[in-house]
């Protein structure tokens, strides 16, 4: 994880696609969920810890990661971006909760957001 803002941009090598949820019916009534892409940007996404859980009598394994971006306003309400995922490479991280951070990555701001993430699938 970068230690301060200014070397952001050195640091953010992963490129990731933050998707919303859209629910779509078809014919016979029933309803879907389809994920659309909202924005593609440069990430430094560092993963906190590791899990195995158990999910339907079978083993699986979960990830918690941490994803700094620069600030957005459409994802600075935890409520709101909570409703939204994340795409790393082939895999799907729920947003959890967002820190709205200044340049020193400590103190509450607008230059960057960390996002709070859960692999998975949403709820």
């Amino acid at each position: 994880m970068c230690k301060c803002g200014s070397d952001f941009s050195s640091s953010a090598n992963t490129r990731i696609v933050v998707q919303s949820p859209a629910e779509t019916s078809d014919e016979f009534g029933g309803r879907s969920v389809v994920w659309n892409d909202l924005v593609s940007l440069w990430a430094v996404v560092e993963p906190m810890a590791g899990r195995e859980i158990y999910v339907s009598a079978q083993q699986q394994s979960r990830v918690d990661a941490r994803i700094l971006i620069r600030y957005r306003s459409d994802l600075s309400d935890t409520t709101t971006a909570a409703r939204n995922r994340v795409k790393v490479d082939s895999r799907f991280y729920n947003i959890a909760a967002v820190r709205n951070l200044s340049d020193d990555l400590k103190t509450e701001g607008k230059d960057f957001q960390q996002l709070l993430c859960m692999e998975g699938q949403p709820a």
